[in-house]
């Protein structure tokens, strides 16, 4: 119940959608669980008189709500990415069939179904309709402005650098999900390992040593419960930043 509340407190405050996170960048991110979680670790600790479990709660409801917020930031990342690549081939062939960068903007604009790049592409065919440098909010498209600036400066066309640019995010994209798949593995052996300290509590309860109650009735039981609990809290976290650096 500690845990759920835990869980829900941090996930309430810890931010807006993905979307909204990613379009303003690094700002709001997971720092902002840490005092939530600290308060209500604190009034959990008052109303249970078990500090130590409250405190084992409150690190396995942190790293649980971190977890579930980058997988979710990952995914929203992965689609906003594919949506780029196929938004760049609409705009590639638009100009390659004779249709200014304004319409060929908008044209292919209103083919995206991703919520965050269709309102960047809408905003950036009003730039391209008032002549004014292109801004792009989405990492994909961040080079889009600079294209054009090229190929209004050395005659290149257009559409080659456009579909250049499509071409590269698709093989960034084919190569982390190479990566990904590659990773399977390792991911499942990292998940197995954080769940083992819980395999073993369940075992020992089915053995009649009442592992739980040792855990949860303060003194030595609790220091292990917490270090135990910061002990895996701290494989999760480290074995997801190096799966997450891998396939980056």
């Amino acid at each position: 119940m500690i845990a759920a509340l835990l869980i829900a407190g941090a996930a309430a405050v810890a931010g807006p959608a993905p979307v909204g996170r990613v379009a303003d960048g690094a700002r709001r991110s997971a720092p902002r669980i840490i005092p939530v979680t600290v308060v209500f670790a604190t009034a959990c600790a008052v109303m249970v008189g078990r500090v130590s479990l409250v405190v084992a709660a409150a690190m396995a409801g942190a790293t649980a709500v971190h977890v579930m917020r980058t997988r979710r930031a990952t995914k929203v990342a992965r689609r906003r990415s594919a949506a780029a690549a196929s938004y760049l081939g609409a705009v590639s062939a638009n100009l390659e069939a004779g249709a200014t960068l304004p319409d060929a903007l908008a044209r292919a604009g209103e083919q995206v179904e991703e919520t965050q790049l269709r309102g960047d592409a809408r905003r950036i065919a009003h730039q391209a309709r008032t002549g004014t440098q292109l801004d792009p909010r989405t990492p994909e498209l961040r080079r889009l402005g600079a294209l054009w600036a090229i190929s209004t400066s050395r005659g290149v066309p257009l559409a080659r650098l456009v579909a250049a640019l499509r071409d590269d995010i698709d093989h960034a994209n084919r190569h982390r999900d190479a990566t990904r798949a590659a990773l399977a593995g390792p991911q499942t052996t990292a998940a197995v390992l954080a769940a083992l300290p819980v395999a073993g509590v369940l075992m020992g309860a089915a053995m009649g040593a009442s592992p739980l109650a040792f855990l949860t009735g303060g003194g030595i039981g609790g220091v292990l419960l917490v270090v135990g609990t910061a002990m895996v809290c701290a494989g999760v976290l480290v074995s997801g930043w190096i799966i997450q650096g891998a396939s980056t």
